[in-house]
């Protein structure tokens, strides 16, 4: 009976650990990504005369060695109960997820650069399962924020310092990072993150956390990235002011988002045909020129590929970055052949995947959505976090390529956002159900 009872408390006490390590994951890999990675990135750049496409094409040592990490220690954690893992295939967000990669792998079979697919079809794989897992089987939500938060305090705090101490460069503060849209887009979501903090906290730290909204701001001014700008000043408004209208109603704030989405289109064009306002007009007005800042350049080169292929693409991961000989080495235009993406993620996964991957991530950006607001009535304070980096994402994403790309911090937020505000709802229901 003693060895039994031992046994038990044994048990329980590595239950525990486990469990804390699964909170401090998301921590480790947003640290990873807000402060660590930025250092690796600007000590392996290459040179101004290194060919991009071939430089692209080469694997990152540390990089593959984090995220191996990442996901032995989120199997370590999870050892005790694959159940509650397996459990998450009846998600629609895990299996939109899953049917990509499995698209994905399949393209393999007709990439330009099978070998390079499929390393990063792994990388790939080993990002979704160290964020997916740790996000929505985590049962102390609360405990897991808060050390993500503080990590995005010291994020904010050294770019600020950054800013404040170093001169910007020619079109814009980079702050720690390599270019300043980076630093634009880690001080947008910053913004976000720390708006929730402030709200949900008391006291001193709900200072802190408004002293470090107004410092992320000043960086990214300071940074100069407009698209990130605009969308940390009008996303999370125009969330508040979505959930306003949609809980009093009873409505779900996704249904009320998607319809606001698809009458906002329509009128656009509806508009423009009748005032003969365009987009090139837009681009006049936000950036100063008609091309959305070389752009559309991109744009009709990707485009041209597209029609090549358009149902099932060049293969994943194939077509940025993938040596000399790609279609992009021998027939972009010189701009456009020192790119590593098409400035817009869902005609990067319309090259790479074809029609059939647009579709599911459409599903996906859909079902992430519907997710996120399911939260609504119990937390509207989360809800409002999730459907706001939601809708961030997927409009940086039309500028800038995120989605299904790499580690990402978009895409990795993307993910985070669809499972945080049912962190360990998966396992509380399988508890609760009665046992034989």
């Amino acid at each position: 009976m003693a060895d039994d009872y031992y046994s038990r408390v044994t048990e329980a006490a590595t239950d525990a650990d486990s469990r804390r390590l699964l909170h401090w994951i998301p921590a480790i890999i947003f640290a990873y990504v807000f402060l660590l990675s930025p250092l690796i990135v600007q000590a392996m750049a290459p040179s101004e005369s290194t060919n991009v496409n071939v430089a692209g094409a080469q694997s990152n040592p540390a990089n593959q060695l984090f995220w191996i990490g990442m996901l032995a220690l989120t199997l370590i954690a999870v050892r005790r109960d694959f159940g509650a893992a397996f459990r998450l295939l009846r998600d629609p967000v895990v299996v939109l997820v899953v049917a990509y990669l499995a698209f994905a792998a399949m393209s393999l079979l007709w990439s330009y650069a099978p070998a390079i697919s499929f390393r990063r079809l792994v990388l790939q794989v080993i990002v979704v399962l160290s964020v997916i897992l740790p996000s929505a089987l985590a049962t102390d939500r609360d405990r897991m924020l808060e050390r993500i938060l503080a990590v995005i305090v010291m994020a904010v705090v050294l770019n600020f310092v950054v800013v404040l101490a170093t001169p910007p460069g020619p079109l814009g503060h980079e702050g720690i990072y390599d270019h300043k849209n980076t630093l634009g887009s880690m001080m947008m979501f910053a913004i976000c993150l720390c708006l929730y903090g402030a709200a949900t906290r008391r006291g001193t730290l709900r200072i802190v956390f408004l002293a470090c909204v107004v410092m992320a701001f000043v960086a990214l001014v300071e940074s100069r990235s407009k698209t990130s700008l605009g969308l940390a000043v009008m996303m999370p408004a125009l969330t508040f002011m979505a959930i306003a209208i949609a809980r009093p109603v009873r409505m779900n704030v996704a249904a009320f988002v998607l319809f606001a989405a698809v009458f906002a289109i329509a009128a656009w064009f509806y508009i423009s045909a009748l005032t003969g306002y365009t987009f090139a007009d837009m681009s006049m007005l936000l950036f100063g020129d008609t091309t959305f800042t070389g752009r559309t350049i991109i744009w009709e080169f990707v485009l041209d590929v597209i029609s090549r292929s358009p149902l099932v693409g060049q293969g994943y991961a194939a077509f940025w970055g993938v040596g000399a000989g790609s279609i992009v080495d021998t027939e972009a235009p010189a701009l456009v052949a020192r790119l590593q993406q098409a400035h817009n993620g869902f005609l990067d996964v319309f090259v790479e995947t074809g029609l059939i991957g647009l579709i599911i991530l459409l599903a996906l950006i859909v079902a992430t959505l519907l997710s996120a607001a399911k939260s609504l009535e119990r937390q509207p304070a989360l809800c409002w976090l999730a459907i706001t980096l939601v809708l961030i994402v997927v409009s940086h994403n039309m500028l800038e390529s995120s989605l299904f790309r790499s580690y990402s911090l978009a895409w990795l937020l993307f993910l985070f956002a669809a499972f945080l505000p049912r962190a360990g709802d998966f396992e509380r229901a399988a508890n609760a159900k009665p046992r034989g």
